[in-house]
C-alpha cells in the first residue's frame, strides 16, 4: 500500500543475525573489485593508444572497441550505481572516491543519481513515483540497437543536454524523466551545478592536452569513450524490470533475478540479482550470490542466462506491442510466499 511516497514493499523475512553478517562490509572485497575496475579501464585505455603510436591502426580499434565495451559497466549501469549506495566499503572515504571518480569517467552526476536512485528504491515500479525506469510498453528502435553496437547518439545526447544544461544552472533537464529532479532551492541543486561545471571544464581541459599532444585516440577512449559500444551494459540493465509489473508493492514481481555467470556477474557488480538487491540494499554487493542462497525458496525462478534473459525481453516485447497492457508474471516455487500485488 502507498502512503504518500511510503511504499509498503514484501520483504522475505531472514534470520537478523544472517542478516547481519550479509551487510557487513569490506574494504578488501571493495578495493579488489573497484580497483581491479581501475587497471582494467587504464589497462584498455594504454593498448589502444600504444597501438595509435605504432600505426597499428586495426589493434587501435579493435582495442578501442574493447575499452568502451568494458566502460559501460564503469558508469551508473553498474559501478557508480553500487557505489551510490555507499555499501562496497566499510571506510566511506574509499567509498567516496571511487564513486566520484567513476562518475567523473563516465558523464555522471553522482548528486543527481544518488537522489534519482534512493527514490527509485522508494517506490519501484510505481509509475507516478519512480521516474527511473523507463515507460512501457518496452520501446526501442533500430537505430536504437545500430546505436548500442555503434555510437550511442541517444545517450550521448541525454548526457551532454543534462551536465550542459545544469552547468548553465538550468536543472529541469533530467538524465531520467524527472525533469526535474530537485527544485531551485535545494540545499543539493548547487552542488549539482558545481559538478557539472567541474566535469565539462576539467573534460574539455583533458581534450585539449590530448589534440595539443596528438593523442587523438584519448579523445575517444577518455572524452567520450563511455558512449560508444553500449550494448553489453544496455543488455544488463534492461534485464532490472523490463516487462515486469507495475504498481505492485512486491520486489518479486517488479525485478528480475537472472543467473549471468562469473564473468558478467563481475562486471555487472553482481546487480543481476535484482530481486536481492530491492529487497536488502544495505548488503553489499559481493555479498549478493549469499543472500540469493538464503532468499531462493522465497523468490520466483531466475533469467538463465545473460542471452536468454536477452532473449526473453525481446519476447516480452513483442508481446506488448500486440497487447500494451501485457505484464509478464514471473514463476514461482511452491515454497514461496505469494506475491503481494496490492
Amino acid at each position: 500500500m502507498a502512503t504518500g511516497n511510503t511504499i509498503s514493499f514484501y520483504r522475505t523475512p531472514i534470520d537478523k543475525e544472517v542478516l547481519r553478517g550479509l551487510t557487513k562490509k569490506s574494504d578488501i572485497r571493495g578495493l579488489l573489485h573497484a580497483g581491479s575496475f581501475l587497471l582494467i579501464y587504464l589497462a584498455t585505455t594504454a593498448i589502444p593508444l600504444w597501438f595509435y603510436l605504432q600505426q597499428q591502426w586495426v589493434w587501435m580499434v579493435v582495442t578501442a572497441y574493447l575499452h568502451s565495451m568494458f566502460t559501460g559497466f564503469v558508469g551508473m549501469g553498474a559501478a557508480v550505481h553500487e557505489l551510490s549506495h555507499g555499501t562496497a566499503f566499510k571506510t566511506q572515504w574509499l567509498n567516496g572516491f571511487f564513486y566520484k571518480f567513476f562518475a567523473f569517467l563516465t558523464w555522471n552526476s553522482h548528486f543527481h543519481f544518488k537522489e534519482s536512485h534512493r527514490r527509485h528504491h522508494m517506490s519501484t515500479g510505481f509509475m507516478e513515483l519512480d521516474k527511473e525506469i523507463p515507460p512501457e510498453p518496452i520501446s526501442f528502435k533500430w537505430y536504437h540497437v545500430i546505436g548500442w553496437f555503434t555510437f550511442d547518439w541517444e545517450m550521448f545526447t541525454r548526457f551532454f543536454r543534462t551536465n550542459i544544461g545544469h552547468a548553465f544552472g538550468n536543472t529541469n533537464v533530467d538524465f531520467f524523466f524527472w525533469c526535474p529532479l530537485l527544485s531551485k532551492d535545494n540545499i543539493k541543486t548547487k552542488k549539482l551545478i558545481s559538478w557539472a561545471r567541474f566535469l565539462l571544464i576539467t573534460h574539455i581541459l583533458m581534450a585539449a592536452a590530448f589534440i595539443y599532444f596528438e593523442l587523438y585516440i584519448l579523445i575517444f577512449t577518455v572524452t567520450f569513450g563511455y558512449f560508444f559500444a553500449t550494448f553489453l551494459v544496455h543488455g544488463c540493465e534492461v534485464q532490472q524490470h523490463a516487462g515486469l509489473g507495475r504498481n505492485v508493492p512486491d520486489w518479486r514481481v517488479v525485478a528480475y533475478t537472472a543467473d549471468f555467470g562469473p564473468v558478467m556477474s563481475y562486471l555487472y557488480w553482481n546487480m543481476n540479482y535484482h530481486i536481492e538487491h530491492h529487497m536488502y540494499a544495505s548488503v553489499p554487493f559481493y555479498n549478493l550470490p549469499k543472500l540469493n542462497r538464503v532468499m531462493k525458496d522465497d523468490l520466483p525462478n531466475p533469467l538463465k542466462g545473460y542471452w536468454r534473459g536477452l532473449a526473453h525481453v525481446l519476447r516480452m516485447r513483442r508481446r506488448q506491442k500486440n497487447d500494451p497492457d501485457y505484464r509478464f508474471m514471473p514463476e514461482f516455487p511452491e515454497t514461496a510466499s505469494p506475491p503481494k500485488l496490492a
